[in-house]
């Protein structure tokens, strides 16, 4: 007879805090099949917007911000992207209701406190068997 008590696998790897965001949305991407330049810039803003976040507790201002020429300047130049790329990427985005009003979902948020130094993702797989 199977056994029927939960085994649990970890690991631990150390990542820049810039490089979570995009880890966060490869690990996640069963859920939301974005494509790999869609993951790049997502979480660019999304690191944008933790950053920003440290030091702005108006959500309204936060989300100004982050979506401010200045950052999709700085998303255009490290990515190597053209505007017109950019503008293509946040409409698809906005199509598939990760971005609305110029917020993005808190669905696509890591929950991170100021300066932490640990994240996890659990992921609780309830098994169906045949």
């Amino acid at each position: 007879m199977p056994s029927k008590t939960q085994k649990t696998k970890e690991a631990n790897a150390n990542i820049y805090i810039k490089d979570l965001f995009f880890r966060w949305l490869e690990i996640t991407s069963f859920l939301h099949g974005l494509t790999k330049q869609q993951k790049h810039v997502l979480s660019l803003f999304l690191y944008h917007h933790y950053k920003l976040k440290q030091e702005i507790s108006n959500n309204r201002l936060l989300w100004k911000l982050v979506f401010d020429y200045d950052i999709k300047h700085q998303i255009k130049e490290e990515l190597k992207i053209k505007d017109s790329v950019l503008q293509n990427i946040l409409s698809k985005f906005r199509k598939l209701g990760i971005i609305t009003d110029n917020v993005i979902s808190p669905v696509f948020i890591p929950d991170l406190e100021k300066e932490t130094t640990n994240f996890k993702i659990i992921f609780n797989f309830n098994i169906i068997h045949d």
